[in-house]
């Protein structure tokens, strides 16, 4: 009975070793591929028709846009972002958060870079997919992310967030 009990604490403990390293090698993969992506914060703010500032925007962002130009099925292009939002007055403060992230187009004019396709915002309903973006940036130092809409699940979206640009920083 002992070198039945003895047998099953080596079992386990090198099942627990093996664990441990499995964990220290996918936590080595994702910190290789987060130093990949090139961060920023969000520094916005969304005005009303007469330019009043209606709602302040913070939070961040990353993505491997603005570090790679060459995009495919094994190396796709990555964006997201959590995007606090609060009345100007203080109240109301939620978030978002950009996912689903696709990318269709590339361009490049003057000293700007922009990059379409659809994403995915959290609202307070649920998940909006399939919005289509604008992504502009500006020489690897501000980008702004303009929404536009389609249907009126994306309408609703575009409108939360005042029909003008997000802005943002990089950070690295």
């Amino acid at each position: 009975m002992a070198m039945i009990m003895i047998s099953f604490i080596a079992v386990l403990i090198c099942a627990m070793l093996v664990n441990v390293n499995s964990i220290m090698a996918n936590a080595k993969i994702l910190e290789t591929e987060d130093k990949k992506l090139t961060t920023g914060r969000i520094d916005s703010a969304q005005k009303d028709v007469n330019g009043n500032t209606t709602w302040v925007l913070s939070g961040n962002w990353k993505s491997n846009l603005f570090t790679n130009t060459k995009f495919n099925d094994t190396n796709p292009a990555k964006f997201s972002a959590t995007v606090n939002m609060v009345l100007a007055n203080g109240s109301s403060p939620h978030k978002h958060k950009i996912s689903d992230f696709s990318l269709n187009r590339v361009s490049k004019q003057d000293n700007a870079t922009t990059y379409e396709g659809t994403l995915s915002i959290s609202m307070m309903d649920g998940p909006v997919f399939g919005i289509p973006y604008l992504i502009k940036d500006f020489q690897n130092d501000t980008i702004s992310i303009s929404l536009e809409g389609i249907t009126s699940d994306q309408l609703n979206v575009v409108n939360h967030f005042g029909g003008t640009p997000i802005i943002g920083k990089f950070t690295n």
